[in-house]
């Protein structure tokens, strides 16, 4: 059965919303069923934005970033590591800047915590903390979510 590209959009936006779900669970609290439903819901949500009515590559980079976010839930510094890397490919590519290039760089530093790379980690983060937010909720959405430095 052939998903028309308007299915494939409602799709990738009911996986990426779902997904937070998981991740709001505490750590201490989420199982292991809940990590793996995580983990297929992120998937999902990349899988179907790729196909998606409207997709552009700023869809790629926040799936991917979505994925470096849920593999950090999961405390598997590698993992996160390769798709925060992978976000930041594309955001620089698109030359996506203000909230998306924050994020991005935000995720390379916690990646790259994960993996015992402190002094990295903390170069990539002052960068995220210095881009500039046009947008002030844009601006207190990223700080609540990025101000602990990893």
């Amino acid at each position: 059965m052939e998903i028309d590209a308007a299915t494939h959009r409602t799709l990738a936006i009911t996986a990426n919303n779902s997904t937070w779900e998981f991740i709001d669970i505490p750590d201490a609290e989420r199982t292991i069923d809940d990590t793996e439903e995580m983990l297929r819901r992120a998937y999902a949500a990349a899988y179907h934005w790729a196909r998606a009515e409207g997709r552009t590559r700023q869809n790629d980079a926040r799936a991917e970033w979505l994925l470096s976010r849920v593999w950090r839930a999961t405390g598997n510094g590698e993992r996160t590591l390769h798709h925060a890397q992978r976000c930041l490919v594309i955001t620089e590519e698109m030359g996506l800047k203000d909230f998306d290039l924050a994020y991005a760089y935000d995720a390379v530093a916690r990646g790259l915590a994960m993996t015992g790379r402190r002094d990295e980690a903390t170069t990539w983060w002052e960068r995220a903390m210095a881009v500039e937010i046009g947008n002030d909720g844009d601006r207190r959405q990223l700080m609540s979510d990025i101000s602990d430095a990893p």
